[in-house]
């Protein structure tokens, strides 16, 4: 048997070369896949691990007790048995001692830590040298930063002291690398405070001051320090390593440490979450890409073996009616084709290996790092396998037919039930992969291979309807004399060996158009998420002494109001909380970029924002206020409860409510408050009267305002009287609130007796109020008036201008205000986070211009580095290499043509021949192989659009799942048809290219 099959494949190797050929193509296939995704994870988890918070990069394990002496190398005793499973593990081990104290030099203190940090050393430039350990009697070294030393007056040499402890200045130092993660983000390199200008843009003065081991302390001394370890995970780690091990290791150290006196704390658990996430979605996208490709080649090879397989029908028959036994055909066909399935193994592990790297290069950034694996092997060998039973499976029906029917010439077009319970099975699969798709929650099981099992049904429907419509229309033309194309559409359609061949193509086509499509819809999606998350096309995080400081700055640093806009963001968790993004309204259709998902212009946003207010704002100057108050009331009856008078102040720091000298007593009277903050100016955002008990009427008449510097009066009693530049109080039903005029004007607060009142706020009414705002329409459809929490966090009103679809940064929930006008009304805390938005007009020294105006840069984002972020998460790149798959898809698709052209051409040309020498023009010579093509294409079309509309909403595009814009719901057909049509064109040459091959082989055996 060995050598009837060694001559087998010797006298079809043509047959058994393409058998290798493909079994090598799905092997390779099968064997980029994992080790792509491998390359791709490592990718994934460098990108989650550099854009980490430094939090999450490490573990901290520190002593619960503090201990006398100066920091010093701990060394393990406090963390010994801790320590030994992240070692093990391959953590980066920096151990340290911090102590917090004042330190004093000679031009000024700085609250600041103490530190001994292992490496430190190595990560900074030195003027001067690193402190070295000492012996007892010396002074400890230290050495500060550049900021540092300029607050203390210190350089190398100098001294200064730490909590009374006398030490050597040796170095002042600057971080070679500000963002490695050894300085733990702001931990040590303290950031700026706000107001000033800052010395440099890296630390403050409230840097840590570095030490090394050195002598005991005196006993007169006293420095309480912690000994710590921090346990930073490499890169090497979450590349290679199991994110589930690396979990399990933190989760046995956060239960273990209060065992051993010491506290634990990090954020590592999220990270390796996201990158689990991550991975997996980038397996389940990847192994789908690579189950087409082995599916197709399985289908080629179906194709192509079994149209072979049906030449060979007579020969077949013959053997049978000799005497040979099935068995034997059956151990022949087994031997021939395995022989090239278990060569394909190798080749295709090598082909695979090399295909990833090509694909790695054009996807990844860095050294992907891609060696065989035993995966890699293993899914080969599986895909080899699946050739070897796709083979067997062409040459069943051949192997089991009657003797009669093998020596048919012709073989029947119905291939009986086992036909129909094939198409019947395909269709179920279809069915049941969409029901659960459409079911909701994460694509899982069947699911996952919906677009592809609803292309193969659809195919192989059509490719009945195709063959049986072929052959009747064939009919037609051939009785109506149309010979041409007639005789081409009849002798495809009664050969039952294109029916596999238009399914085939169908998958091809459905799915590279569907692959495209969905690319197309994820490169738009990504823009819109990117455009409306970050909402401008640069968005920098500031700290700022308060909102107003915020607001001056940026106007300071744009004063044209071209490229900058102040803007306040607060996150909501509910309804009752909404979201907020408080702007700079008359700079934001300059600034902010604009997006269709909004449903109204950025200008048609801002115009209702701003409306006039009902007064103008009260500035006031002057270190030192003083009001004129007229109080009536019985002292007696106020006894231990007298009213006091309070003014909230608004200045470059912040509000501050500051409170008159002495409390209001009976009588006419002059109040001096203290404003060191309106120097040179400040706000007055509102009078307070404090009355809790009124066991007698009593009346409170403000007269006038004036700085005690120069003597100028700042508010008048006639400006006072004018009641509509005050807001009264919303709840007035205890008190009233007016103004007189006459000789003796003034605002007058008049509280009838019996009374227990919370403070009576007067606020200037500088602002309009409720402040005009824009509202989302998820958040509600109805004008008027809605309760939300301000920007400081306090319950307040909005009165709604209009609806937007969505709002830039906040999406399909939130509210958008005028940030000047929200903070005029807010009274409390500096609450949410502070920003600014440059606009495309931005120059490139903007965030200078922001730093010179005391304003500290904390983040930078924007819309393309956000974009591209997105571009390099575990579904975007799935999609990358699902387009690759589907393209490869085409090549396959062509051979399978190529491969059932070859297998028919022997009987097509005699045929031909025979019809030549009857008088058949050469002319009328056609293959008719553009009708699968042709019937490919239409069924691809419809297959494409129907799996769309079922399909689409299963496709996962962002690993988060989140999306602020809706993704929409058709791609741009331009970039599909500049994929699919060259694609439908390559099968389309190919037809054209294996007629004119049949019509040529007809005339050489014509010789006409």
């Amino acid at each position: 048997m060995l050598a009837v099959i060694a001559g087998a494949l010797v006298a079809r190797r043509a047959q058994a070369l393409a058998v290798l050929l493909l079994a090598v193509l799905a092997s390779a296939a099968a064997a980029a896949a994992p080790m792509y995704v491998s390359a791709a994870g490592q990718a994934l988890a460098s990108e989650e691990l550099a854009a980490a918070p430094p939090d999450e990069r490490r573990l901290r394990l520190s002593s619960i007790a503090e201990h006398p002496g100066m920091p010093a190398d701990p060394g393990v005793a406090a963390f010994r048995g801790h320590l030994a499973p992240f070692t093990a593990a391959g953590f980066e081990v920096v151990l340290g001692a911090q102590a917090g104290g004042v330190t004093a030099g000679p031009a000024g203190t700085v609250t600041s830590n103490l530190v001994f940090r292992q490496g430190i050393c190595e990560r900074v430039a030195v003027t001067g040298s690193c402190p070295a350990p000492t012996a007892d009697g010396q002074r400890p070294e230290v050495m500060v930063s550049t900021s540092t030393a300029a607050r203390l007056g210190a350089s190398a040499g100098s001294e200064v002291t730490f909590a009374g402890v006398p030490l050597r200045v040796t170095g002042v130092y600057r971080p070679l690398d500000p963002a490695d993660p050894f300085w733990l983000g702001d931990e040590y390199l303290r950031p700026p405070a706000p107001g000033a200008a800052p010395l440099s843009a890296v630390g403050s003065a409230e840097d840590a001051i570095f030490t090394a081991a050195s002598s005991r302390l005196g006993e007169n001394d006293a420095i309480l320090q912690r000994p710590t370890a921090d346990l930073f995970i490499t890169e090497e780690m979450v590349r290679t390593g199991s994110a589930d091990e690396l979990k399990a290791t933190v989760a046995v150290a956060t239960r273990d440490a209060p065992r051993g006196s010491l506290g634990v704390g990090s954020g590592l658990p999220q990270l390796l979450d996201r990158i689990t996430l991550q991975r997996g979605q980038l397996a389940v996208g990847v192994t789908l890409g690579a189950g087409l490709l082995v599916l197709l080649c399985w289908l080629v090879l179906f194709v192509a073996v079994s149209s072979a397989a049906a030449e060979r029908r007579p020969e077949q028959g013959l053997l049978l009616l000799r005497g040979v036994q099935r068995r034997r055909l059956w151990t022949l066909a087994i031997g021939e084709h395995a022989v090239p399935a278990v060569a394909a193994i190798p080749l295709g592990c090598l082909a695979g290996l090399a295909a990833a790297k090509l694909l790695t290069a054009h996807t990844l950034t860095g050294d992907a790092g891609l060696t065989l694996n035993a995966a890699a092997l293993g899914y080969a060998t599986l895909a080899a396998g699946g050739a070897l039973a796709a083979v067997l499976l062409a040459q069943a029906r051949t192997l089991s037919a009657p003797v009669v029917d093998l020596l048919r010439h012709v073989p029947a077009r119905s291939r009986g039930w086992r036909t129909s319970i094939g198409d019947a099975v395909a269709v179920s699969a279809a069915v049941a992969a969409l029901v659960q798709l459409r079911a909701g929650g994460s694509p899982s099981g069947l699911a996952l291979l919906a677009p592809v099992v609803a292309a193969l049904a659809v195919g192989v429907l059509l490719a009945r309807v195709a063959l049986l419509s072929g052959a009747a229309v064939g009919a037609a033309l051939l009785a109506r004399g149309r010979t041409r194309v007639g005789l081409a559409l009849l002798q495809v359609g009664r050969q039952p060996r294109f029916r596999p061949l238009i399914a085939l193509l169908t998958v091809v086509v459905a799915m590279l158009a569907f692959t495209v499509a969905t690319r197309e819809l994820a490169t738009a999606a990504y823009a819109d998420r990117a455009t409306v998350d970050v909402g401008a096309p640069r968005v920098v995080g500031v700290d700022a002494l308060s909102r107003s400081h915020l607001v001056e700055a940026v106007r300071a640093a744009d004063p044209e109001g071209r490229f900058a806009m102040a803007a306040v963001t607060t996150n909501g968790t509910s309804r009752s909380n909404t979201a907020v993004l408080a702007v700079d309204s008359d700079r934001l259709a300059t600034v902010a970029a604009p997006h269709p998902s909004y449903g109204v212009s950025l200008a048609d946003i801002a115009r209702p924002l701003r409306p006039a207010p009902p007064a103008e704002p009260v500035l006031l100057r002057g270190r030192t206020l003083v009001v004129t108050v007229t109080a009536s009331y019985d002292e007696n009856a106020f006894a231990g409860f007298l009213p006091r008078l309070y003014l909230l102040i608004a200045g470059r720091s912040g509000t501050r409510q500051v409170g008159a000298d002495r409390p209001l007593t009976s009588g006419r009277g002059e109040y001096r408050v203290p404003v060191p903050e309106c120097e040179p100016q400040c706000r007055l955002a509102r009078f307070e009267v404090n009355a809790q008990v009124t066991p007698g009427q009593l009346q409170v008449r403000i007269e006038e305002l004036r700085s005690e510097d120069d003597g100028t009066v700042q508010l008048s009693g006639a400006e006072l009287a004018r009641t509509e530049r005050w807001r009264p109080p919303g709840n007035m039903a205890d008190y009233s609130v007016y103004g007189t005029g006459g000789s003796d004007p003034a605002l007058v607060v008049d509280v009838p007796d019996g009374r227990r009142l919370a403070p009576i706020p007067i606020a200037v009414a500088d602002t309009p109020d409720p402040l005009p705002a824009w509202l989302t329409r998820s958040m509600g459809t109805h004008l008027g008036s809605i309760r939300y929490d301000g920007i400081d966090s306090m319950p307040t009103n909005a009165l709604v201008a209009g609806f937007a679809d969505r709002l830039p940064r906040l999406g399909e929930s939130g509210l958008l205000v005028d940030l000047e006008y929200a903070d005029r009304l807010a009274v409390e805390g500096q609450t949410g986070s502070k920003e600014v938005w440059l606009g495309p007009a931005a120059p490139a020294d903007a965030l200078d211009r922001l730093r010179a105006q005391g304003l500290v840069v904390r983040y930078d984002r924007a819309i393309t580095a956000e974009r591209e972020d997105l571009h390099r998460q575990g579904p975007a790149l799935a999609l990358g290499f699902n387009l690759f798959a589907a393209l490869a898809g085409v090549l396959i698709g062509a051979a399978g043509l190529v491969a059932t052209a070859a297998a028919d051409q022997r009987n097509r040309v005699a045929m031909l021949v025979a019809l030549r020498r009857q008088g058949l023009p050469q002319r009328d010579v056609r293959g008719g192989y553009g009708w699968p093509v042709a019937v490919a294409t239409a069924a691809g079309a419809l297959a494409t659009v129907a799996i769309w509309v079922l399909a689409r909403d299963g496709q996962r595009l962002f690993s988060d799942g989140r999306s602020p814009v809706p993704v929409p719901a058709w791609p741009d057909v331009g970039p599909l048809l500049t994929v699919t049509v060259p694609a439908v064109a390559v099968f389309a040459v190919t037809a054209v290219v294996l007629g004119r091959v049949l019509a040529a082989a007809v005339r050489r055996r014509t010789g006409r």
